[in-house]
């Protein structure tokens, strides 16, 4: 068993009062724990936002997947498990505070992963992105259970914003066949906010328009809502000019 393996079962034996449910069969008890996932990742906003969740909508009207639709994000790490909460959010805010640069991303076409049957819209990132992402993972990869795919380098790490993911086959097939002259994702310069999540909730973000932390409370006002909508006013406007 790895270190990492003996300090997650370590941490669970002590958090007892986490437990959630004990069965008892055959004399054997049963203990089940709610493990807290976390993830980080990039809000959609603006033009970008509308045109992929009218996809999703799309997709949903057209082939009927389900809960196999998910929320369009860009994933930079996760999910993933951790025993140390404090210093996950230490390192997030230190690296979000240290970019000198904001990073930017540009939106494609659609890809596939077969073996998982996950429908995507591709995502390029710019150099300052790609590095980003890369000091998010070398820096957690201590002390959370990153997926392999989180320790790619910063060239290799396939970005992307997912539509769709566990289809059955033939919905899969259906889907794939839809996009074959499916026009792409119309991109426009958009400000980037990164989240933190647990448990799909905001622990907090951080917006580089402002260069500021958000609390989940702030992210959430109605005062940053309208915010947005002024700053993603100004910079469609200096997209048309």
């Amino acid at each position: 068993m790895s270190e990492m393996q003996n300090r997650i079962l370590h941490l669970l034996k002590q958090k007892k009062s986490e437990v959630l449910h004990e069965g008892c069969r055959s004399g054997c008890c049963i203990w089940v724990w709610e493990m807290t996932r976390y993830l980080i990742d990039i809000r959609l906003m603006g033009s970008v936002k509308q045109q992929i969740r009218h996809l999703s909508n799309q997709l949903e009207e057209k082939f009927n997947p389900g809960n196999k639709l998910v929320v369009p994000h860009i994933t930079l790490a996760g999910p993933f498990s951790t025993w140390n909460e404090k210093n996950l959010i230490e390192d997030f805010t230190r690296i979000c505070t240290d970019q000198t640069e904001i990073p930017k991303y540009s939106v494609g076409n659609y890809g596939f992963f077969d073996n998982t049957r996950v429908v995507f819209v591709t995502i390029t990132p710019d150099e300052t992105l790609k590095q980003f992402r890369y000091q998010i993972s070398r820096a957690l990869s201590p002390y959370c259970t990153l997926r392999n795919y989180d320790l790619d380098s910063a060239e290799k790490f396939q970005f992307h914003a997912t539509l769709a993911m566990k289809l059955d086959w033939l919905t899969f097939q259906r889907i794939k066949w839809h996009f074959r002259n499916q026009g792409p994702v119309l991109y426009r310069p958009q400000p980037i906010r990164v989240t933190l999540l647990r448990n799909s909730q905001i622990l907090c973000e951080y917006d580089f328009s402002q260069n500021r932390m958000l609390s989940r409370a702030q992210a959430r006002s109605k005062a940053t809502f309208l915010r947005d909508r002024d700053v993603l006013k100004l910079w469609a406007d200096d997209w048309r000019e």
